[in-house]
């Protein structure tokens, strides 16, 4: 009497597959996209307050002297004297809630990533190891201090971006009261236009952002659970996709000695880490690399 092999589920078949050519495969580490929306509302709703105190307390200014003509107005130096008090008056103002605000922003940022990946990295260790839950929590001094660095990247980026709209909106707030100039008018279609110009800019900070983070985390931890190699994945996405990318897709490389992702600069790394870098890394465990 023969007794029946159970039958291998695909990941399971896959895994033996896998084993038996010496090389064990982790799944994908993707990106949090719930974590780039939030990080980028809660850029947001600051940026968005800071308009309407810009837009409102602007306007209170120009009402006031709206009895003065255009071109009086050019000529009248009350005006310019009360924009410009009021412009340092805000830049002040928005420097502190930007300054009080963007830590709180960019620890939640983390705090969140930290989470989404722990999850994420031990659902692919789990599938390179055949099963076995790896320990994915821990905090190893590098990866430390890579968070500690990305937090004050984040801090500063934000900051920037009050300081570019307070120099950008100085600029328009004095062009309209030349000559020429509509006043308000002018003041408001500027804010349309960079409101937009800001929005696209935080949202390239969001994404781009938490792919470094996540990618810090990924390449720590796995590290701190032995797994020394990292397999390439080109995203396939953009409509500019950078041609070492796509040809790195498939490749393996040591997490201790990254490839270059980028020609121009000599500059070394992982997935995600170059502006607007979408492709992936997926853990890799070779025969050996156990030793």
């Amino acid at each position: 009497m023969t007794t029946r092999k159970p039958k291998l589920t695909r990941k399971r078949e896959q895994y033996v597959k896998e084993r038996a050519s010496g090389v064990l495969v982790g799944k994908p580490l993707t990106y949090s996209a719930a974590q780039m929306e939030k990080y980028s509302a809660s850029m947001g709703r600051l940026i968005d307050a800071m308009f309407k105190d810009y837009a409102k307390e602007l306007a209170s200014v120009f009402r006031q002297n709206e009895v003065i003509t255009i071109q009086d107005a050019a000529m009248d130096a009350s005006i310019s004297s009360q924009a410009r008090i009021l412009l340092n008056a805000l830049r002040r103002k928005w420097g502190r809630i930007f300054a009080r605000e963007a830590p709180k922003i960019v620890e939640r940022m983390v705090s969140g990533v930290d989470k989404a990946e722990q999850a994420q990295l031990k659902e692919s260790l789990k599938q390179l190891s055949g099963g076995i839950t790896l320990k994915t929590d821990v905090m190893p001094a590098a990866l430390q201090q890579a968070v500690k660095a990305s937090i004050a990247e984040n801090v500063a980026l934000i900051k920037s971006i009050e300081s570019r709209y307070h120099t950008q909106i100085e600029g328009a707030v004095m062009r309209s009261l030349q000559p020429g100039g509509r006043g308000m008018a002018d003041v408001r279609d500027f804010l349309e236009h960079y409101k937009g110009v800001t929005d696209r800019r935080k949202d390239v900070i969001a994404k781009d952002q938490v792919r470094k983070v996540q990618t810090s985390m990924n390449v720590e931890r796995a590290k701190s659970a032995g797994i020394k190699k990292f397999r390439w994945l080109h995203s396939r996405g953009g409509s500019e996709p950078r041609p070492d990318h796509v040809a790195m897709s498939g490749n393996v490389y040591s997490y201790d000695d990254p490839p270059v992702i980028d020609r121009r600069t000599g500059e070394r790394g992982f997935p995600g880490q170059a502006i607007n870098c979408r492709c992936q890394m997926i853990p890799v465990l070779e025969w050996g690399d156990e030793e």
